[in-house]
């Protein structure tokens, strides 16, 4: 397994990389703990006070084949697809949440002796649907996109939409004291229709992840449903 290359990366000796401007983002959010993200597919977790559980399942297809006549490089293209389900119930939550997700991401890989080259076949795509209280209530639709420029980021952005308010989701691809973006997101952030920041999610860590959640009811709850997706989704990105 190859980690994402944010959580790999260490300031200091031990302090885990850190997203670049969070501390400074949505000012008038509200900044709380998700803990006990399990690290296997099953299990239990917190945001704040509420509770929630999360089932993940992970799958990867390959296919190889020798496109050198010598026989010395091989190719192999790699499917992963995966699907995340979660609840989460309290006042955190402003009830009960519940999200059923699907991805799926390609990749192409070139192999020759010990040096192994990867890029992007299809770019992430990335869907949930979102129920509110035992009643269907809207989904978030986030996908892979090919960046304006030269970078080293594979970006994403997507929109979120639960009882009829909708934030847009972007990627975030700087660490604090980095002089280069990372290839995988270091965290997201949430931006309303003028484009002002109300909501960002930390990915980076173990077990846990720093959120600004917005004070309104209506942009609340939407964008706990989204950060808390985002913070269990197992990035495609992150395996080899």
């Amino acid at each position: 397994m190859r980690l994402a290359v944010a959580a790999m990366v260490l300031l200091g000796g031990c302090t885990l990389a850190t997203m670049d401007g969070f501390d400074t983002l949505a000012p008038d959010g509200e900044r709380v703990e998700m803990t006990g993200i399990p690290g296997w597919q099953d299990g239990s977790f917190r945001l704040g006070h509420a509770e929630g559980h999360v089932r993940r399942r992970a799958v990867g297809a390959t296919r190889e084949w020798h496109d050198d006549p010598w026989g010395d490089v091989t190719q192999a293209v790699v499917e992963r697809t995966g699907t995340l389900t979660f609840d989460l119930s309290g006042a955190e939550a402003g009830g009960r949440i519940e999200g059923r997700c699907r991805y799926g991401r390609g990749e192409v890989q070139q192999h020759f002796g010990g040096l192994s080259i990867s890029a992007v076949g299809h770019p992430l795509r990335f869907a949930c649907a979102y129920r509110i209280d035992g009643r269907d209530a809207g989904g978030m639709d986030l996908s892979g996109i090919r960046p304006s420029g030269p970078t080293l980021a594979e970006p994403r952005a997507g929109v979120v939409e639960i009882e009829g308010t909708a934030l847009e989701v972007t990627s975030h691809h700087r660490m604090t004291g980095g002089q280069q973006p990372l290839e995988a997101p270091i965290g997201y952030v949430l931006s309303d229709g003028d484009g002002r920041v109300v909501g960002a999610i930390e990915t980076n860590g173990t077990g846990t992840r720093r959120l600004i959640l917005p004070r309104p009811a209506k942009e609340r709850r939407t964008a706990v449903a989204a950060l808390v997706t985002l913070a269990l989704f197992w990035d495609p990105g992150d395996t080899d």
